[in-house]
């Protein structure tokens, strides 16, 4: 599958299946630091005479930024792929997967929240042989799917910064919807601010003129 926008949410073109996997994820990085290089070196020589070194090297450093993260990519996904034992708690103590689901509701014990689904540089920690607690490791270590067996959700899990943006994406709409429909408490009309009662011009708008545009929105999403 081809390219076929520039909007941020057009990813089809970048995985075979559902979700990107790990290593198309390493391979695109890779892919767009030889682009950037590309670019630099290109750059050395523009068709009309203009010194841009200095925009090269960020070229470079930027390339060079995405080789590192290509690369840790590539080992999260070796370690997850060759199944390599994880310890099962953090300093010894601090379950995760499905070990920490439910396992502190009331954060009394932790005093944070327990991971469940690790981040990148968890795992890595976790798969190194050479951490201190490995020594007095008193049961062996799991691999990182069998860790996460059982986690409800898990075919509808995203990250934070998926639903972060989504909820931005959602209030976005809302405050578009809400400046196009008119106001029952002040009488603002469609692409109008709401004024106070003394006729004041207000930057936020009356709630029922939010909640209006919120069930709109709603309607729509459902639709």
């Amino acid at each position: 599958m081809t390219q076929t926008s520039t909007h941020p949410t057009d990813t089809a073109h970048l995985h075979d299946g559902d979700r990107i996997t790990l290593e198309e994820l390493s391979i695109h990085l890779s892919a767009a630091a030889v682009w950037l290089r590309q670019l630099a070196i290109a750059a050395e020589t523009p068709s009309v005479p203009v010194e841009l070194e200095e925009f090269c090297d960020d070229l470079d450093r930027a390339a060079n930024e995405l080789v590192r993260k290509a690369e840790r990519v590539a080992e999260v996904n070796g370690i997850i792929a060759d199944e390599k034992p994880l310890h099962r708690k953090f300093n010894g103590s601090e379950p995760w997967g499905f070990a920490a689901h439910g396992a502190d509701p009331d954060k009394t014990r932790y005093g944070k929240k327990l991971s469940t689904v690790l981040t990148h540089h968890q795992i890595v920690a976790l798969a190194r042989p050479d951490m201190p607690w490995r020594s007095d490791q008193t049961e062996p270590g799991i691999a990182y799917l069998d860790g996460l067996d059982g986690l409800p959700g898990l075919d509808r899990w995203e990250s934070k910064r998926g639903a972060k943006r989504r909820a931005q994406e959602r209030e976005q709409r809302i405050l578009a919807t809400t400046r196009q429909t008119p106001c029952p408490s002040c009488g603002a009309e469609p692409n109008r601010e709401c004024r106070t009662k003394t006729g004041r011009v207000a930057e936020l708008s009356h709630q029922p003129r939010r909640q209006a545009a919120v069930a709109h929105v709603d309607a729509a999403e459902a639709s």
